[in-house]
């Protein structure tokens, strides 16, 4: 019988791992070569266009620079060619864009231009790296020696970065004199992110003695109803909330807002309810409120419809009585109706000019302003609103009587 010896047996399969080997290290230069390149991997621009565009096809992650990432992992090339010479690009240079459709802001794409392969010089002015997903450019000016045209290799690195939203990179000739498209990248926001949330009045019906709607006793209507011309203020020095209580002014309602920043499990995060002023009664008109905002104290103020009068009232504790309950009892009134015009009221207050004339415990003044259809009209109270001196004309015919707000600096 023939047999065949150990050192045949042992030569046949060694034979075969090689070639097992090297059909695995084929396959796998062909595959990994295949995720190196960007889709498509390669283009040519000419001077006259058309632009040139690809897609990232990089699995995504994170890499600082181009020494600390996986080609096809997160990193990948572009192959660029510039046509031509240096002279068919007179006046132009190429563009090269690379972006991002992520609106979260999130992904972060930098991009690094070689002359040749990745293995040659960073090109001058090849690098962009900026955060988030604004754009980012490189322009190759084929006029300056050290660019000119031929292959360039435009590597792009997932700084941060996953394959849902792959870059998108073009590149196209413009004019040589054109500015980069990208402002200097603003530095990023480390502080505590602020979020905003609207905050409707609830649909309910509050129980009121007087509404503008029609002189009813004893009548109901929706809250925040007929808030033409409202007011908003804080009073951040309130008795009733350390986190402060909102107040507004909705037509004869004084409304006040408490909100609750806990997030609690009943999802009610803002409760209100209405302590009008008792001065606000029928028939009134353009009502206006105001907070100070170093004191606290809230205003609320109505003209006697087309009457040259006005009346106003304060609160000091957000329009609560003694016991805690809105009420006219949480309010003080000022003495006797102000004199004023017949439109355009507003209330203002803030510290003395100096040297401050006499004035009593209360800090600021208080200024009540309004037009008299074409002179305006000011009052400063020296006692918080108590009472007021006589009406001051401020503006005759130079605004039409249509003054602004008064605003009081700190």
């Amino acid at each position: 019988m023939k047999t065949i010896s150990t050192s045949m047996t042992a030569r046949a399969t060694i034979g075969a791992l090689f070639f097992v080997t090297g059909i695995f290290l084929i396959v796998f230069g062909l595959f990994t070569a295949r995720l190196r390149s960007a889709t498509p991997s390669a283009g040519t621009l000419n001077a006259g266009g058309p632009n040139v565009n690809w897609a990232g096809t990089a699995a995504g992650g994170t890499s600082v620079d181009e020494s600390t990432c996986v080609e096809g992992v997160n990193c990948d090339t572009f192959v660029l060619t510039l046509s031509g010479t240096p002279t068919n690009w007179a006046g132009l240079k190429a563009r090269i864009v690379i972006s991002c459709a992520d609106p979260s802001g999130v992904s972060d794409y930098d991009v690094y231009v070689h002359k040749g392969d990745n293995g040659g010089p960073i090109v001058p002015g090849g690098t962009s790296a900026h955060g988030g997903t604004p754009p980012e450019v490189v322009d190759l000016d084929p006029s300056n020696p050290d660019i000119g045209t031929g292959q360039f290799s435009v590597h792009v690195v997932y700084f941060s970065a996953t394959a849902g939203f792959q870059y998108s990179g073009s590149a196209s000739p413009v004019s040589a004199s054109a500015g980069t498209v990208l402002a200097p990248a603003a530095p990023q926001d480390r502080g505590p992110k602020i979020g905003f949330q609207n905050f409707e009045a609830p649909g309910t019906l509050v129980q009121v003695t007087d509404s503008s709607q029609g002189p009813a006793v004893a009548t109901v209507e929706y809250t925040a109803h007929d808030a033409g011309e409202p007011s908003i203020g804080v009073n951040w020095n309130s008795p009733n909330s350390a986190s402060g209580v909102t107040n507004f002014q909705s037509d004869l309602q004084t409304l006040f807002i408490k909100f609750d920043d806990s997030c609690p499990r009943n999802g009610q995060s803002a409760v209100w309810y209405n302590s009008p002023a008792p001065t606000s009664q029928f028939v009134d008109s353009d009502p206006i409120g105001f907070t100070d905002r170093q004191t606290g104290r809230v205003f609320a103020g109505e003209l006697t419809l087309t009457s040259p009068t006005c009346k106003v009232s304060f609160t000091d504790t957000d329009g609560l009585d003694p016991l805690g309950h809105p009420s006219y009892a949480g309010w003080s009134p000022s003495s006797g109706p102000l004199g004023s015009g017949i439109d355009h009221e507003t209330i203002g207050g803030g510290p003395y000019h100096a040297p401050a004339p006499p004035h009593g415990a209360y800090p600021n003044a208080v200024y009540y302003c309004s037009q008299d259809l074409v002179t305006a009209f000011c009052l400063r109270s020296d006692d918080g609103g108590t009472t007021y001196g006589p009406p001051v004309p401020t503006y005759t015919s130079q605004c039409g009587g249509l003054h602004g707000h008064v605003k009081v600096a700190p």
